[in-house]
């Protein structure tokens, strides 16, 4: 009896482990273009999955100026359904990159109980660290 229970308790746990969708099923990716001076950012996702996903998305934008110490925060948040292998823009954003900034982009979904399943981050003129 204990063997069967043992089996059972097994058999939940390892369905449990392939229910979750990971970042190889649903992809998270930001695309950047420079055009006429602005930079556009745009949140994208990919389903390279044999069936449909549905996730929510948080596109952040944080912006920040070492000479002025100036900080400004973007987020854009929202929900969205793709077909298998279907890919799709999800959300855009433009700035103006100056001298001093530096910019960090960050794309995540989250699945249905509100878990990490895929992200993305990107730094723009970063600047470098002084040592000391």
């Amino acid at each position: 009896m204990f063997k069967i229970k043992c089996f059972l308790l097994f058999l939940f746990f390892i369905n449990l482990s392939y229910a979750q969708v990971t970042q190889d099923e649903v992809k998270a990716k930001i695309e950047i273009k420079n055009m006429e001076g602005n930079t556009i950012l745009t949140g994208t996702a990919e389903n390279s999955s044999d069936i449909l996903k549905s996730a929510s998305y948080k596109l952040t934008v944080i912006k920040k100026n070492s000479k002025s110490n100036n900080q400004t925060n973007n987020a854009q948040e929202g929900m969205f359904t793709l077909n298998a292998g279907e890919f799709k823009k999800l959300s855009s954003t433009q700035i103006n990159i100056e001298d001093g900034d530096e910019v960090i982009v960050m794309l995540v979904f989250f699945d249905e109980s509100k878990q990490i399943i895929s992200k993305d981050r990107v730094v723009l003129g970063e600047q470098k660290k002084k040592l000391i």
